[in-house]
Protein backbone atom coordinates (compact mmCIF):
# COMPACT_ATOMS: atom_id res chain seq x y z
CA UNK A 1 0.00 0.00 0.00
CA UNK A 2 2.80 2.27 0.68
CA UNK A 3 4.05 2.44 -3.13
CA UNK A 4 0.25 2.82 -3.87
CA UNK A 5 -0.08 5.79 -1.81
CA UNK A 6 3.49 7.39 -2.91
CA UNK A 7 1.70 7.42 -6.58
CA UNK A 8 -1.55 9.39 -4.94
CA UNK A 9 0.56 12.01 -3.20
CA UNK A 10 1.08 15.82 -4.03
CA UNK A 11 4.64 16.65 -5.30
CA UNK A 12 4.13 19.89 -3.39
CA UNK A 13 1.95 18.90 -0.52
CA UNK A 14 3.12 15.79 0.26
CA UNK A 15 -0.19 14.39 1.10
CA UNK A 16 -3.05 12.24 -1.05
CA UNK A 17 -3.88 14.62 -3.49
CA UNK A 18 -7.30 17.33 -2.65
CA UNK A 19 -9.08 18.34 -5.71
CA UNK A 20 -6.87 17.50 -8.01
CA UNK A 21 -5.84 19.19 -11.14
CA UNK A 22 -5.25 17.93 -14.37
CA UNK A 23 -2.42 19.71 -15.87
CA UNK A 24 -2.02 20.00 -20.05
CA UNK A 25 1.60 17.73 -19.57
CA UNK A 26 -0.25 14.97 -17.82
CA UNK A 27 0.72 15.69 -14.02
CA UNK A 28 -1.85 16.59 -11.45
CA UNK A 29 -1.62 19.02 -8.34
CA UNK A 30 -4.07 19.95 -5.40
CA UNK A 31 -5.80 22.90 -6.57
CA UNK A 32 -4.80 24.66 -3.38
CA UNK A 33 -1.02 23.57 -3.71
CA UNK A 34 -1.90 25.01 -7.27
CA UNK A 35 -3.17 28.45 -6.25
CA UNK A 36 0.16 28.94 -3.35
CA UNK A 37 2.57 28.78 -6.55
CA UNK A 38 0.05 31.25 -8.23
CA UNK A 39 0.28 33.09 -5.07
CA UNK A 40 3.82 32.88 -4.69
CA UNK A 41 4.70 34.84 -8.33
CA UNK A 42 3.02 37.30 -7.21
CA UNK A 43 4.83 40.53 -6.78
CA UNK A 44 3.54 43.01 -4.11
CA UNK A 45 -0.14 44.37 -4.29
CA UNK A 46 -0.19 41.66 -7.89
CA UNK A 47 -3.57 40.09 -7.72
CA UNK A 48 -3.52 35.68 -8.13
CA UNK A 49 -5.80 36.77 -11.23
CA UNK A 50 -2.71 38.60 -12.93
CA UNK A 51 -1.00 35.35 -13.21
CA UNK A 52 -1.40 33.57 -16.42
CA UNK A 53 1.20 30.71 -15.91
CA UNK A 54 3.21 28.60 -14.18
CA UNK A 55 5.67 25.26 -14.18
CA UNK A 56 4.18 21.85 -13.14
CA UNK A 57 6.33 21.12 -10.25
CA UNK A 58 7.30 17.56 -11.84
CA UNK A 59 8.10 17.98 -15.18
CA UNK A 60 8.81 21.98 -15.22
CA UNK A 61 6.50 22.19 -18.21
CA UNK A 62 4.99 25.55 -18.46
CA UNK A 63 1.31 25.60 -17.80
CA UNK A 64 -0.87 28.85 -19.57
CA UNK A 65 -4.09 29.54 -17.73
CA UNK A 66 -6.60 31.18 -19.20
CA UNK A 67 -8.54 34.08 -18.27
CA UNK A 68 -10.37 31.56 -15.92
CA UNK A 69 -7.00 30.76 -14.35
CA UNK A 70 -6.97 27.56 -11.94
CA UNK A 71 -10.84 27.11 -12.90
CA UNK A 72 -9.85 27.07 -16.79
CA UNK A 73 -7.82 23.58 -15.99
CA UNK A 74 -9.96 20.19 -15.95
CA UNK A 75 -10.56 18.62 -12.43
CA UNK A 76 -9.13 14.82 -12.27
CA UNK A 77 -12.05 13.04 -11.51
CA UNK A 78 -11.00 9.64 -11.86
CA UNK A 79 -7.68 10.39 -9.94
CA UNK A 80 -9.82 11.55 -7.20
CA UNK A 81 -12.28 8.68 -7.22
CA UNK A 82 -9.15 6.31 -6.74
CA UNK A 83 -7.73 8.34 -3.81
CA UNK A 84 -11.17 8.07 -2.05
CA UNK A 85 -11.43 4.22 -2.31
CA UNK A 86 -7.61 4.18 -1.27
CA UNK A 87 -8.95 6.09 1.85
CA UNK A 88 -11.21 3.67 2.33
CA UNK A 89 -8.99 0.70 2.43
CA UNK A 90 -6.87 2.27 5.00
CA UNK A 91 -9.49 3.05 7.08
CA UNK A 92 -9.87 -0.85 7.90
CA UNK A 93 -6.34 -1.88 6.81
CA UNK A 94 -3.47 -3.69 9.16
CA UNK A 95 -1.38 -0.38 10.08
CA UNK A 96 -4.57 1.46 10.63
CA UNK A 97 -5.17 3.57 14.56
CA UNK A 98 -8.15 0.79 14.65
CA UNK A 99 -6.11 -1.79 14.19
CA UNK A 100 -3.90 -1.00 16.42
CA UNK A 101 -6.51 -0.82 19.35
CA UNK A 102 -7.59 -4.19 17.91
CA UNK A 103 -4.09 -5.24 18.77
CA UNK A 104 -3.25 -3.76 22.30
CA UNK A 105 -6.86 -5.20 22.93
CA UNK A 106 -5.55 -8.68 22.05
CA UNK A 107 -2.61 -8.90 23.68
CA UNK A 108 -4.27 -7.49 27.49
CA UNK A 109 -7.20 -9.82 27.16
CA UNK A 110 -6.19 -12.72 25.70
CA UNK A 111 -7.22 -15.86 27.47
CA UNK A 112 -6.07 -19.21 28.33
CA UNK A 113 -7.79 -23.23 26.54
CA UNK A 114 -8.73 -23.27 30.21
CA UNK A 115 -10.59 -19.72 30.61
CA UNK A 116 -14.51 -20.01 29.58
CA UNK A 117 -16.19 -17.51 27.54
CA UNK A 118 -19.08 -16.36 29.49
CA UNK A 119 -22.69 -15.48 27.70
CA UNK A 120 -22.94 -12.07 26.62
CA UNK A 121 -26.63 -11.64 26.57
CA UNK A 122 -27.94 -13.18 29.80
CA UNK A 123 -29.54 -11.51 32.58
CA UNK A 124 -28.51 -14.11 34.63
CA UNK A 125 -25.54 -12.94 37.72
CA UNK A 126 -23.26 -14.91 37.15
CA UNK A 127 -23.64 -15.24 33.28
CA UNK A 128 -23.59 -18.91 31.84
CA UNK A 129 -21.12 -20.77 29.79
CA UNK A 130 -21.57 -19.59 26.20
CA UNK A 131 -21.79 -22.59 23.69
CA UNK A 132 -21.59 -20.78 20.88
CA UNK A 133 -19.69 -17.71 19.74
CA UNK A 134 -21.78 -15.66 16.49
CA UNK A 135 -19.76 -14.33 14.11
CA UNK A 136 -22.04 -12.37 12.53
CA UNK A 137 -23.60 -10.36 15.48
CA UNK A 138 -20.07 -10.88 17.24
CA UNK A 139 -21.82 -12.32 20.80
CA UNK A 140 -21.06 -15.40 22.35
CA UNK A 141 -24.27 -16.84 23.86
CA UNK A 142 -25.09 -19.89 26.25
CA UNK A 143 -27.46 -22.38 25.14
CA UNK A 144 -30.84 -20.87 26.31
CA UNK A 145 -29.79 -17.42 24.94
CA UNK A 146 -28.81 -18.53 21.31
CA UNK A 147 -32.15 -20.62 20.89
CA UNK A 148 -33.99 -17.05 22.09
CA UNK A 149 -32.15 -14.81 20.14
CA UNK A 150 -31.28 -17.22 16.69
CA UNK A 151 -34.76 -19.19 15.85
CA UNK A 152 -34.26 -21.32 12.88
CA UNK A 153 -35.57 -18.95 10.56
CA UNK A 154 -34.08 -16.16 8.11
CA UNK A 155 -32.12 -14.01 8.44
CA UNK A 156 -30.43 -16.08 11.08
CA UNK A 157 -30.03 -19.04 9.83
CA UNK A 158 -27.64 -17.09 7.89
CA UNK A 159 -25.01 -16.64 10.66
CA UNK A 160 -22.19 -18.17 11.25
CA UNK A 161 -21.70 -19.69 14.21
CA UNK A 162 -18.81 -21.20 15.93
CA UNK A 163 -17.36 -22.63 19.37
CA UNK A 164 -17.01 -20.00 21.91
CA UNK A 165 -14.02 -17.18 21.31
CA UNK A 166 -12.78 -14.23 23.22
CA UNK A 167 -14.80 -10.81 22.08
CA UNK A 168 -11.20 -9.86 20.86
CA UNK A 169 -10.66 -13.00 19.05
CA UNK A 170 -13.83 -12.33 17.39
CA UNK A 171 -12.29 -9.27 15.95
CA UNK A 172 -9.20 -10.79 14.49
CA UNK A 173 -11.12 -13.46 12.93
CA UNK A 174 -13.23 -10.72 11.12
CA UNK A 175 -10.04 -8.85 9.73
CA UNK A 176 -8.42 -12.14 8.74
CA UNK A 177 -11.37 -13.17 6.76
CA UNK A 178 -11.52 -9.66 5.31
CA UNK A 179 -7.84 -9.80 4.00
CA UNK A 180 -7.89 -11.15 0.87
CA UNK A 181 -10.77 -8.03 0.34
CA UNK A 182 -7.99 -5.58 0.79
CA UNK A 183 -5.67 -7.44 -1.52
CA UNK A 184 -8.04 -7.70 -3.97
CA UNK A 185 -8.74 -4.01 -3.32
CA UNK A 186 -5.05 -2.59 -3.60
CA UNK A 187 -4.78 -4.97 -6.91
CA UNK A 188 -8.06 -3.33 -8.33
CA UNK A 189 -6.46 0.22 -7.09
CA UNK A 190 -3.11 -0.05 -8.29
CA UNK A 191 -4.79 -1.23 -11.90
CA UNK A 192 -7.03 1.99 -11.63
CA UNK A 193 -3.81 4.24 -11.32
CA UNK A 194 -2.42 2.50 -14.09
CA UNK A 195 -5.12 3.04 -16.48
CA UNK A 196 -5.33 6.75 -14.95
CA UNK A 197 -1.89 7.49 -15.89
CA UNK A 198 -2.31 5.89 -19.20
CA UNK A 199 -5.44 8.09 -20.07
CA UNK A 200 -3.71 11.26 -18.89
CA UNK A 201 -0.32 10.75 -21.25
CA UNK A 202 -3.09 10.30 -24.44
CA UNK A 203 -4.85 13.47 -23.07
CA UNK A 204 -1.72 15.33 -23.36
CA UNK A 205 -1.02 14.19 -26.61
CA UNK A 206 -4.44 15.00 -27.63
CA UNK A 207 -3.47 18.67 -26.22
CA UNK A 208 -0.63 19.10 -27.90
CA UNK A 209 -2.31 17.65 -31.13
CA UNK A 210 -4.79 20.78 -30.90
CA UNK A 211 -2.37 22.65 -30.34
CA UNK A 212 -0.30 22.36 -33.16
CA UNK A 213 -3.74 22.46 -35.42
CA UNK A 214 -4.83 25.50 -34.62
CA UNK A 215 -0.78 26.64 -34.90
CA UNK A 216 -1.00 25.81 -38.29
CA UNK A 217 -4.69 27.06 -38.65
CA UNK A 218 -3.53 30.15 -37.74
CA UNK A 219 -0.05 30.13 -39.81
CA UNK A 220 -2.23 29.39 -42.86
CA UNK A 221 -4.45 31.91 -42.34
CA UNK A 222 -1.86 34.57 -42.04
CA UNK A 223 -0.69 33.58 -45.63
CA UNK A 224 -4.01 33.53 -46.87
CA UNK A 225 -4.45 36.97 -45.63
CA UNK A 226 -1.01 38.16 -47.08
CA UNK A 227 -1.72 36.73 -50.66
CA UNK A 228 -4.90 38.20 -50.53
CA UNK A 229 -3.55 41.78 -49.81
Amino acid sequence: METLESELTCPICLELFEDPLLLPCAHSLCFNCAHRILVSHCATNESVESITAFQCPTCRHVITLSQRGLDGLKRNVTLQNIIDRFQKASVSGPNSPSETRRERAFDGNSMSSAEKVLCQFCDQDPAQDAVKTCVTCEVSYCDECLKATHPNKKPFTGHRLIEPIPDSHIRGLMCLEHEDEKQNLESNLTNLIKRNTELETLLAKLIQTCQHVELARSTLFAKVTHWDS
